[in-house]
């Protein structure tokens, strides 16, 4: 890759994350799609499981779509058709908002779990390739710069998304569903516009891949690809848990509302928490990974997931005591702030690390068997549901807390990330028995 095209890929993945962003805080998964449900049912273990959903549409299919993403020659077009499909997604939630009367809450609830599957099934898909084609295309030197890059501009423009959300949510102006359907309306038109830093990248020409191996064999085999891989493991069981501690993050924002009495519009200081966490993670991560100390940004993203759950933990003895509003809910933005710093920008550090231990021909089968593995976050949302259903919101952010402690002391067992010195043997040359 000549350094033109470099920094020309540089600039046009920081701008697709910058548009991303700032759409996204729009429809934000871990605020304003749970406030919307709120709407919705009043039946914790439903909202919960809108994560469910998210989570397993994301990470289950990678597991198979690896394979086929690996065998591609070119991974752009990948990338461009499974991105548009996957935002097209949005345009589910406009129309049922838009025929809400006529359909009820509960279709529009459904509606909603269809858009967000949907939207999720085919990122993860556009992931695998996405990971692949960053890793062509920007050298190992400047890829902790690059998702720093993205996390800080995807930052400060979702917090202007966020700012908007607060004007939108709860406005008398925009009674419900008005102001939802607005978000949504919004987030779908920059998430099209945002095709279009990726159309502009320059794909270098790569090695030639083997066809699609066959699935029996596939399966069969990779256990024995990450048997030698201790700190692949390891870093499978920190996601997993930093992951599970995220349980409770769908009932931080109906916790302050049905709970707490705050306001609806504070949702939008929420966005601007999280977001703020991303954008400082996301940088800090990235900073870490290219001064080689990747795991080190692991561990730090774990002990921030660790922080999340106490402050919730907290307010509602804070509340009781008298604490003003404004107190309780700028309180609750830094529990936001901590998720973050630790489940949203998790990926920079988790893709540094793995992008790092990983040969050429490993890659997209490494992250996709991650990303699979990691599928079974899945069942944490209903869990989470479930607790504060039956035992309130208090025991899901204590369970939280617990997994988070877990992840913690996993991460300290990772090593220095140290890039393969020795030809790594592709998946397909094993399946097929090659010296």
């Amino acid at each position: 890759m000549r350094p033109a095209y470099q920094s020309r890929n540089f600039i046009c993945f920081t701008v697709d994350a910058a548009v991303f962003f700032f759409a996204i805080s729009f429809v934000d998964q871990t605020t304003v799609m749970p406030s919307l449900l709120g709407h919705l049912t009043q039946r914790p273990v439903l909202i919960g499981l809108l994560g469910s959903v998210q989570t397993g549409s994301w990470l289950l299919p990678q597991f198979l779509a690896a394979r086929v993403v690996a065998s591609r020659h070119r991974k752009q077009p990948v990338v461009l058709v499974a991105t548009a499909i996957s935002r097209l997604s949005w345009a589910v939630v406009i129309v049922a908002l838009v025929f809400y009367q006529q359909i009820g809450p509960t279709a529009t609830l459904l509606a909603c779990y269809v858009a967000v599957g949907s939207f999720m099934f085919f990122d993860g898909v556009s992931s695998l390739a996405w990971y692949d084609l960053i890793a062509r295309t920007i050298s190992p030197t400047v890829r902790g710069r690059l998702f720093g890059s993205m996390s800080l501009s995807g930052g400060v423009f979702a917090v202007a998304g966020g700012l908007a959300v607060q004007r939108v949510v709860g406005n008398v102006a925009l009674p419900f569903p008005s102001d939802y359907r607005l978000l949504a309306a919004v987030a779908l038109a920059f998430l099209v516009v945002g095709l279009v830093p990726l159309l502009l990248i320059v794909e270098p020409p790569g090695e030639v891949p083997p066809p699609p191996e066959r699935l029996t064999s596939y399966v069969r085999r990779l256990p024995g690809l990450v048997r030698g891989r201790p700190d692949f493991r390891r870093l499978v069981g920190v996601q997993l848990l930093v992951g599970a501690s995220g349980l409770a993050v769908p009932f931080y924002a109906p916790f302050a509302i049905l709970k707490l009495g705050l306001p609806e519009s504070d949702v939008g200081g929420f966005v601007v928490g999280v977001t703020l966490g991303a954008m400082f993670g996301g940088t800090a991560w990235g900073y870490l990974g290219d001064r080689h100390r990747k795991e080190v940004a692991i561990r730090l993203l774990a002990a921030c997931a660790l922080l999340g759950p106490l402050v919730p933990l907290g307010l509602k003895f804070a509340a009781a005591a008298g604490l003003p509003a404004p107190v309780v809910g700028t309180a609750l933005t830094v529990a936001f702030f901590f998720v973050g710093c630790s489940i949203r920008a998790g990926w920079v550090a988790y893709a540094n690390y793995i992008l790092e231990i990983a040969g050429e021909s490993e890659r997209p089968v490494l992250i996709g068997l991650m990303n699979t593995l990691s599928g079974v976050l899945a069942v944490v949302p209903p869990i989470g549901g479930l607790l504060a259903g039956w035992f309130g919101y208090q025991a899901a952010f204590a369970a939280a807390l617990l997994c988070a402690a877990a992840g913690l002391a996993l991460s300290l067992r990772l090593r220095v990330a140290v890039a393969p010195t020795t030809p790594t043997v592709s998946p397909a040359s094993v399946l097929r028995h090659d010296p």
